[in-house]
């Protein structure tokens, strides 16, 4: 069954389905030659396991990295603004008012509490501090400038927190690790942040989505309990980020099922191949300790994932 969203693109169906049930349809794809270089996602290839990266690899330097300088310019824009609009006309404003002292001059409130302004906010050598200035505006300010300042603060200290919070996750979040084929053991396995997720690859779901193709494996929950991976794992075969359809992944499709069928032969001309990472990650996503038992637990288990796709559900 194929339909069109609406965006107008088509795809196969409207919820996740088996994977192998597609075999014959992208067997009739014969372009299909064994290269040196597999082209992306595919980033290793040998005799038993075939890695695929995730397309959350390539969501770093894109996305996130810009977000990061443009929190903390917008904090140095801000916090550029919490002082006086001009240093220099303060400086003349304060040296006239103590000229005047000196002379004798007597002030009336108004311009009292004008030069005490300026004398609380700049110290013997002209120059201020935040500290200074949030005082003499607090103590002889007026209403207007107080408010501004309350405003100016809120909005430079929250951008400072989300620039601090988004700069710590882009220096902790790991490298996501890559979706395994294993041809030898017939099952397809990953993880994330502590979570293991498997499946047969007779039972791999999948759904095409104009953000990439989307893999449907069973997984552990938060709780460490086994449960249906309610986020599904996204992949991005032509690397792009929107405007996918499902032309787009027949030949990742058929790339697949020729390796799961014949081989490495059917994939590269070598007999290894490894893609060299880009290092725009402090970490990677490490791999959950007691891995294999806690795979042979979800392997016993992962039978019921094809009864679930069809209570997803999937927006346009």
């Amino acid at each position: 069954m194929k339909r069109k969203n609406s965006h107008g693109f088509l795809f196969r169906y409207q919820y996740p389905q088996k994977l192998v049930k597609w075999r014959q349809e992208f067997a009739k794809i014969t372009s299909i030659k064994p290269e040196d270089d597999p082209l992306e996602p595919f980033m290793e290839v040998t005799d038993d396991v075939l890695a695929v990266r995730s397309a959350r690899d390539n969501l770093r330097l894109p996305f996130l990295a810009p977000l990061v300088i443009a929190l903390w310019f917008l904090v140095y824009t801000f916090s550029s603004d919490l002082g006086p609009s001009s240093l220099a006309h303060a400086r003349e404003v304060l040296t006239s008012y103590q000229v005047k002292e000196s002379m004798g001059y007597e002030f009336n409130e108004f311009h009292s509490n004008r030069y005490s302004y300026y004398k609380t906010m700049l110290d013997e050598d002209g120059n201020y501090t935040l500290w200074s200035y949030s005082q003499a505006v607090f103590s002889y300010g007026t209403e207007t400038q107080q408010k501004f300042l309350i405003k100016d603060f809120v909005v430079s200290g929250v951008s400072l927190g989300l620039a601090i919070f988004f700069s710590i996750f882009f220096i902790n979040t790991p490298r996501p690790a890559d979706i395994y084929f294993d041809r030898k053991k017939g099952i397809v396995y990953t993880w994330f942040f502590g979570r293991v997720a498997a499946c047969r690859f007779e039972n791999l779901g999948f759904l095409e989505h104009r953000t990439g193709l989307q893999l449907y494996l069973y997984c552990e929950n938060k709780k460490g309990k086994i449960g249906y991976c309610t986020q599904p794992i996204l992949i991005q075969p032509t690397g792009k980020v929107t405007l996918n359809g499902e032309k787009d992944n027949d030949y990742f499709f058929a790339q697949l099922f020729n390796y799961m069928d014949k081989g490495k032969s059917a994939l590269i001309t070598g007999e290894h191949f490894s893609r060299e990472r880009p290092r725009t990650y402090f970490r990677i996503d490490k791999r959950p300790e007691s891995f294999e038992e806690r795979l042979d637990t979800i392997l016993e288990l992962e039978h019921e994932l094809p009864i679930m796709y069809g209570r997803i559900k999937v927006p346009n």
